[in-house]
């Protein structure tokens, strides 16, 4: 093979190997959730602040990328957009007795609306009674009550952020199983590209 035919294959793969890591950047990149945050129980900037990264470092351990914005955020954002709704007492306890819902309970997910409600009195209140840091268990909340909007019904397990209770002063089982990340993902890619086959067949009417 002579000097030259070996450059030009050479310089083929290197194209391939960069276009093939190229689309893989781009899947991976695919994978975000835009939160858009409803402050109706006015929780401190800096108190959200730690909670919104506790919930960023929860998902990036998953693969996903949250970007995060306000409720009245006009931008459009590539990724799945879901709101977050942060109740005073007041409004969660509408929903707490309307549903009849169990002490226990911190927030609730509306699948088909793509709503999470986090009931923030009860978190402040947990938090206060076993000396944890409201900040990290609004975190925790959040993410979870995330992750019923997009895993399958009925995903709580007993070994990971979707365990039913949230464990207070645990440091175990605060994040997705693998698992889990895998199935995200692979929703979230799912949903991307039926975006964008709608978008291009938008485009081409």
């Amino acid at each position: 093979m002579t000097n030259t035919a070996r450059d030009v294959i050479t310089g083929l793969a290197l194209t391939v190997t960069m276009f093939t890591a190229g689309q893989a950047l781009a899947a991976e990149d695919e994978a975000r959730i835009v939160i858009h945050v409803d402050n109706y129980a006015r929780i401190l900037r800096a108190d959200r602040g730690a909670a919104e990264d506790e919930v960023t470092r929860i998902y990036a351990k998953a693969g996903v990328h949250i970007v995060w914005a306000t409720a009245n955020d006009k931008a459009v954002a590539p990724g799945l957009h879901v709101r977050v709704q942060l109740l005073p007492t007041d409004m969660a306890m509408r929903w707490i007795r309307t549903e009849r819902l169990d002490d226990t309970v911190l927030g609730r997910a509306a699948r088909g609306a793509g709503y999470a409600y986090i009931f923030t009195h009860r978190i402040a209140s947990l938090a206060l009674r076993h000396s944890d840091d409201f900040r990290r268990l609004l975190g925790l909340v959040i993410a979870h009550e995330v992750g019923h909007l997009v895993l399958p019904i009925y995903s709580h397990s007993d070994n990971s952020i979707m365990r039913a209770n949230i464990g207070v002063r645990s440091k175990s089982f605060q994040d997705f199983t693998p698992e889990q990340a895998v199935t995200i993902r692979s929703m979230l890619l799912a949903a991307s590209r039926l975006r964008s086959a709608i978008t291009d067949a938008a485009v081409g009417c």
